[in-house]
């Protein structure tokens, strides 16, 4: 059993490790393309709504500019304008392929993306960095891709835990009523998804099966995800919005997702 461990291990270590780079699209080039060079990138996933949108030529461009400089690309679509979309496929493909070293330009396309990379940064082992542009005095050729100066500028962050399995399932649940739930009716849930169980026995008492899902409960209040009222067999617990937006943050928790093709190498 112990050389069958080390063998798969070490067949983890041999995997090709990349240096993938998330950018938002939006109307600049340089900042995407200038960057993914300077840092010697193997792969960029641009992401954007639509490859039709207003900032479909941009996409053209820079697409031309990363096959000029050979480096690997691939469109990712999603809704940049969502936040909670944009964390979840990034938590989403890092998670699947965490053997890479991945990177966030938060300098271009929509400010709802840069914030979602900054936030899926404290999640995941994303580096987030800036590019910046050479301000001049006169008029530029094109305003809204001016010429960029100097090396990316990464952004410090802290980490914070995201959440585990249960706590998204749990939390899954209560989105998805329309009213709000009574504990027991979630420990019942609870119970089927297996997110409270026996630890040790076969038998499990009623006391030890509460304090799982009291901390599981407190884990989501602590978030802001969840309101609780009442208390007893009067117990009330629904999402706050916070929380319907942080059940889509982590939906890939639960519906994980296989590794792009690119990067499963």
């Amino acid at each position: 059993m112990l050389t069958s461990t080390r063998k798969r291990s070490d067949q983890v270590e041999a995997r090709v490790r990349l240096r993938v780079h998330f950018a938002p699209i939006g109307f600049e080039v340089q900042r995407v393309t200038t960057p993914a060079k300077s840092l010697r990138a193997d792969v960029v996933l641009l992401l954007t709504t639509d490859r039709t949108e207003k900032a479909g030529s941009a996409l053209e461009r820079v697409i031309r500019r990363l096959d000029a400089a050979r480096i690997r690309h691939h469109v990712v679509r999603c809704d940049i304008w969502d936040p909670p979309s944009v964390v979840d496929e990034v938590g989403g493909i890092v998670t699947a392929a965490a053997q890479h070293d991945y990177f966030f330009n938060v300098s271009t396309g929509a400010k709802t993306a840069c914030i979602a990379g900054t936030i899926a940064s404290m999640f995941w082992q994303v580096r987030p960095y800036y590019q910046p542009v050479a301000y001049v005095d006169g008029p530029v050729t094109d305003g809204r891709n001016p010429p960029v100066e100097g090396l990316p500028v990464f952004i410090p962050t802290f980490e914070a835990p995201s959440l585990e399995p249960g706590s998204v399932e749990t939390l899954r649940f209560l989105v998805e009523r329309s009213r709000p739930v009574s504990k027991r009716e979630l420990m019942i849930h609870m119970r089927t998804a297996e997110t409270i169980y026996p630890r040790t026995k076969s038998h499990v008492t009623p006391q030890a099966l509460h304090a799982q899902a009291d901390v599981v409960l407190r884990r989501l209040a602590d978030w802001g995800f969840i309101e609780i009222t009442g208390s007893g067999r009067r117990m009330l617990i629904r999402p706050t919005e916070t929380g319907r937006g942080g059940e889509r943050m982590f939906r890939h928790v639960t519906c994980p997702r296989p590794a792009l093709e690119l990067l499963n190498v």
